[in-house]
Formats: structure tokens, sequence, C-alpha cells
């Protein structure tokens, strides 16, 4: 009975104690010299106690557990992160304003640019009289220039083309000029969409993508609670080589107030690696509690004691947690884009990251936004799942403008 009430913070202490970055020893790769495969020997040196998947058809061997950069400041972090023998790391052009790309660079550069992947991500489209426009081609490969010389480098393994919301938008001549030259003239090595669509959107992205058969790796939402027609989407994408990598594998992150000892996230991310069509996790990691609680589930498999968790935790979070079943889509008939206002109160709520919840909804355009919902007296959307949508609209757009 005392085992059931271990708190949150008292679990992460001990877990801190058991599963230091001592134990997992220095990591380090032999040096990749080959464009466009991983040469023999290449990642020969690995930690012992981390697991290690061949992300699609690129042939890179990257850690299971890998890093999303995105929310992170503390560079001792990601030291550790290299020391338990993460391999792969995620950024973005965007993230902190570049800053999160230079902090990148410079550990890296102290480390050994060699001895890791780094994926970085452009946007595709910018705001012009409230409308999204595809960006031009010149314009992508400036960002990319300004990327490369934060993250002290010449080359990223993998590009990505930054959360796409069309299906078509990759395939656009501009976007597909611009993957091919960059990975032309060697600063990328495979290229790749992200994405955080929902309902068919997202199986449509998926399809068209591996219909036109250029792109190799998928970024996207993935966890314990993603329907099935994802799902199958990513493995079907899979099967076709293309490597996936899991984001968005917590859930939301919330902290149940109703029940404070309730810890879902190692149990998330076994759901998550669990699944062998996935080639890596990068959960946004904060602190280095956060890492060691993360690390500790390598080599595990989920349980009946996880699921019942995970239960659990949603029962605690489902009026505010978004599915991203897209059931609500065509509901609104004012056009709002109900699913990222859920996630930029999911980063506020969930990941306590309010600055990253409200920049994310500023970059919406005014027509798709929560301002409609402010004078929407006979609201017309509609959850399955249960959320309160017009009130968690007003909530977003009274907070965040």
């Amino acid at each position: 009975m005392r085992e059931k009430q271990l708190t949150r913070r008292r679990f992460l202490k001990d877990l801190t104690l058991t599963c230091t970055y001592s134990t997992f020893g220095v990591h380090t790769l032999a040096a990749r010299n080959v464009w466009g495969k991983t040469p023999k020997g290449a990642g020969s040196k690995e930690s012992a106690t981390m697991e290690y998947r061949t992300l699609g058809k690129t042939g890179l061997k990257i850690s299971a557990l890998s890093f999303g950069v995105m929310r992170l400041s503390e560079p001792a972090v990601l030291f550790q992160a290299l020391d338990m023998g993460i391999n792969y790391f995620d950024t973005a052009h965007r993230y902190q304003n570049g800053n999160n790309e230079k902090m990148l660079g410079k550990v890296l550069k102290q480390y050994g640019r060699s001895k890791v992947f780094i994926a970085t991500k452009i946007p595709p489209y910018y705001k012009r009289f409230g409308n999204k426009r595809l960006n031009h081609q010149k314009s992508m490969e400036t960002m990319m220039e300004k990327s490369l010389r934060r993250l002290q480098t010449d080359y990223v393994d993998v590009l990505f083309l930054h959360n796409i919301t069309n299906p078509e938008w990759p395939l656009h001549e501009e976007m597909l000029g611009f993957c091919q030259k960059m990975k032309k003239i060697g600063k990328a090595r495979f290229a790749g969409i992200s994405f955080h669509t929902t309902g068919q959107t997202y199986v449509d992205t998926v399809d068209r993508i591996l219909e036109a058969g250029f792109y190799d790796v998928f970024l996207a939402t993935l966890n314990y609670k993603s329907p099935p027609v994802h799902i199958q989407a990513l493995k079907r994408a899979r099967h076709k080589g293309v490597g996936i990598v899991a984001m968005k594998t917590q859930a939301g992150g919330y902290k149940p107030e109703e029940n404070i000892s309730l810890n879902p996230h190692q149990a998330a991310l076994k759901w998550v690696l669990d699944n062998q069509f996935v080639d890596c996790a990068i959960p946004g990691m904060v602190n280095r509690q956060q890492l060691a609680e993360n690390a500790g589930v390598i080599g595990k498999k989920i349980g009946w004691s996880d699921r019942k968790t995970l239960a659990a935790y949603y029962d605690e979070v489902k009026d505010r947690y978004c599915l991203r079943c897209g059931s609500c889509t065509s509901s609104c008939k004012k056009q709002v884009d109900i699913s990222t206002i859920h996630r930029c109160l999911m980063y506020w709520e969930g990941y306590q990251d309010f600055d990253l919840g409200r920049a994310t909804y500023r970059r919406l355009p005014p027509t798709e936004n929560a301002l409609a919902c402010m004078g929407c007296t006979a609201p017309t959307c509609n959850c399955s799942n249960g959320i309160k949508i017009s009130e968690r609209m007003r909530h977003a757009h009274i907070h965040f403008t």
C-alpha cells in the first residue's frame, strides 16, 4: 500500500540516484565521412545501456531515446545526454529565435560533430495579409545558411520542412527544389517533413508523400492516444523505408491536479518505443530529472501496470487533451484552427511553457485563431471526446492575445 503513495518528487529523486549519467559512460562514435550513408565502423562504439535503431532507409543508427531540444536552455543537460549514448538531436530554425540552434552548436562543437546526428527544420511558409504563403526557395536557402552557422557545422543529417499543414506543400516545386539542392551540395544528407496535422489530413499527408517517393523521414505526432488510422499510416511509411521519428510522445505531459502521485511519463514513452515501426522518440527534456526518467525506460517493455497508469492519466486530462482525431474540423463554421489552438494550450498547461504557447498562437493567421469564438453565440463545434471546445478556444484567445 505504501508503494501506491509514492510521489512524483520522491520517484524522480530515487530514479536519479539509480540512473545517473555516470552509469552510462562516455559515448563516442566513429567519425563519418561518406555522404548519404553511414560508413563501415561509424557508430560502432555505442553505450551498452542505450538501444539503437536504424532510421528507415537512411542507414543512420540512432538512439531509440533521442533529444527534442526545443525548450532546453541548459547546455549541461546535453552533455549528460551525450554521455548516456543519445546521438540524435532535433532543433529548428525558429526555436528560441535561433538561440536553440546556437546552444546545440556550441555543445556539439566541443563534443565532436562527427559523433552525433543533427536534425533541424526550416519553415516552408510565412504569413502575409493574414494568409499563409509558401516561401521561395531562395529565402529557405538563406534560412538554411543561418541555421548552419548557428549550429557551427557544414551540414545537417536530416533537414525537415517544418510543420506541414497541407499534404501538397512538400511537393511544390520550391520545396522540392530546396531539399534537392541541399542534398546535392552536401548541406543535408536526408530530407523529411514534420507535421502535427489531425484526422484525415494526417493520413493524406503520409500517403501523398509516400506516393511521391522523395522524402526520407517523417517527424510525426505519436502517442498512446493516437487514432488507429494515424498509427497504420506510419506503419505503411516505415514499411516503405521512411524513417519514423515520434514527437508529442507524452500526450501533453500534464501534471494531473487530482492525483499528484500519478506518473504516466515513463509509461507513455514505453508505449511509443514498444512500436517497432518507430525508429526513435524525441521527448522534449528541460532538466536532468526528465532525462534520467526517460532514460530509465530503455530496454523495458510496456506492461499491464503501465497501461493502467496511462488509462488513469487520460481520465485525469481528457477534458483538456486533444486526441487530434479531427472530428471537430468540419463542425466549426468559422474555420478556426481548433487543433493548433489546443496544441498552444498544451504547451502552456502541459509543458508549463506559456511563452511557447503564446508564440505559437500568435503565428496563426487572424482567420484561423479564436477571435471568431469570442462572439460566437451558437457554437457548432463538437468534440466526440467531450472537450468543451468553445470554452477552451475563448480561454486561449483571452490569455494569448
